[in-house]
């Protein structure tokens, strides 16, 4: 069970936020998927607060589902997470929980971090080329082609910007007397 306290709305909150923030830079390209920062805000949550991003991911979620501008290219609204790429964002949260959850397990150290990316990633495609390849009734593996192929090289290097940032961020927080887990 992930406990939810105070400190996790707050931390929950911050995440959403900078998720939204980083959901605007966006380019369109063929197929509908556009190329975000999402993931990255995605790989960052998971390695400061561990399985707690979940949260940050769900009111993210939520904040858009009910109309908010906080997807990508400021769309917002049910009908972006019941569209063509509504996958995607439905795997960010179960890759906060379980990506989040792995960090948790190897104690935030590098191996436990970039198994996290790599897990997270297959949740995020898995779901986002699922509902792609229903959604716009294409074969999986033009689903893939669109939804995946241009996006792996991409979502990797955002991992280990997010690793790098991550490992200076908690440095600088700890010095500073916050403690995001505990």
């Amino acid at each position: 069970m992930i406990k939810l306290t105070i400190k996790t709305v707050i931390y929950a909150a911050l995440l959403a936020a900078v998720t939204a923030v980083l959901a605007q830079i966006a380019i369109p390209l063929p197929g509908g998927v556009p190329f975000t920062l999402q993931v990255f805000a995605v790989f960052l949550g998971i390695f400061l607060l561990g399985k707690k991003s979940f949260w940050g991911m769900l009111t993210y979620l939520l904040l858009g589902a009910i109309g908010l501008p906080v997807f990508a290219q400021a769309r917002g609204g049910i009908g972006v997470i019941l569209g063509p790429t509504g996958g995607y964002l439905l795997g960010f949260a179960l890759s906060g929980l379980i990506g989040g959850f792995i960090v948790e397990r190897s104690n935030f150290n590098i191996g436990g971090k970039i198994l996290a990316v790599l897990v997270s990633l297959i949740l995020i495609y898995s779901l986002g080329t699922i509902q792609l390849a229903y959604i716009l009734k294409l074969p999986l593996s033009k689903a893939i082609a669109v939804g995946v192929k241009p996006f792996v090289p991409w979502d990797i290097i955002k991992g280990v910007m997010a690793i790098l940032l991550a490992t200076h961020l908690q440095k600088a927080l700890t010095n500073a007397g916050v403690k995001l887990n505990g």
